[in-house]
């Protein structure tokens, strides 16, 4: 079920995650006074289905990460840029400003003084969304951290590198 997932929903997005990685670069590198990292993933076949029954949905539409992009700059004023940058050559919303409030786990011990940085942007091509995060290069290690600390807790026993 999951390859057919993500075939239908490369066929409703109109082009590849390459394609739309490319758009990214394009729009923020004027913005910025060095070139962003920029990575992506498509979502695991097994996660993507997961997700689909936790969010009791059929539709692949429903879930706006399918294809996801992290954009690493200097600083939190130059993840304000790119964030302006991309609300004008995409449709979308910011989903979270975890820099203005960092999310923290205080109920997790071994996560003391970690807390998520980032800011959490759905755009749409197509009408079909996809998720940009904007962090810093400093931010992100924790980020990541956080981050699998979540799927662990959200996806039990499947692979975590999503």
């Amino acid at each position: 079920m999951g390859q057919e997932l993500i075939l239908l929903y490369r066929k409703l997005i109109g082009c590849s995650i390459e394609f739309i990685a490319d758009e990214i670069a394009t729009t923020v590198k004027p913005v910025l006074s060095q070139s962003p990292t920029i990575s992506y993933r498509i979502k695991s076949q097994d996660t993507l289905a997961k997700k689909m029954i936790l969010v009791k949905t059929e539709s692949i539409i429903d879930i706006d990460d399918v294809y996801a992009f992290r954009i690493l700059v200097s600083s939190a004023n130059e993840a304000y840029l790119v964030l302006k940058a991309l609300t004008k050559s995409f449709r979308g919303f910011l989903d979270h400003d975890y820099i203005a409030n960092p999310k923290t786990r205080p109920d997790k011990p071994h996560l003391d003084g970690k807390s998520l940085k980032l800011l959490q942007f759905i755009a749409y091509k197509n009408n079909v969304p996809f998720e940009i995060q904007i962090t810093t290069f400093e931010w992100n290690e924790s980020n990541e951290l956080l981050h699998d600390e979540y799927h662990r807790e959200k996806y039990p026993i499947i692979d975590h590198s999503d």
